[in-house]
């Protein structure tokens, strides 16, 4: 089974993108360059859909210092 169908069967991470999606108005995308696996992303979903806000973590900063030069032409 492929990981993101995975992360589409999985019900505690459906109910945890429902919870954040409610309480922040966004949704948390899995992202290779982000998660080490769905684990990984249960798990920082866990902490947002607790603290009520998407929250930035290093990796996530990386991942996106990566692509910046790509983001910035367009």
């Amino acid at each position: 089974m492929k990981i993101l169908n995975m992360i589409a069967a999985d019900e505690e991470i459906s109910q945890l993108k429902k919870e954040l999606k409610e309480k922040t108005g966004q949704s948390l995308g899995f992202n290779y360059d982000c998660y080490t696996g769905i684990e990984d992303y249960k798990e920082h979903l866990r902490e947002c859909a607790k603290e009520g806000k998407i929250i930035i973590r290093p990796q996530d900063e990386a991942a996106r210092n990566r692509f910046s030069t790509v983001i910035s032409r367009q």
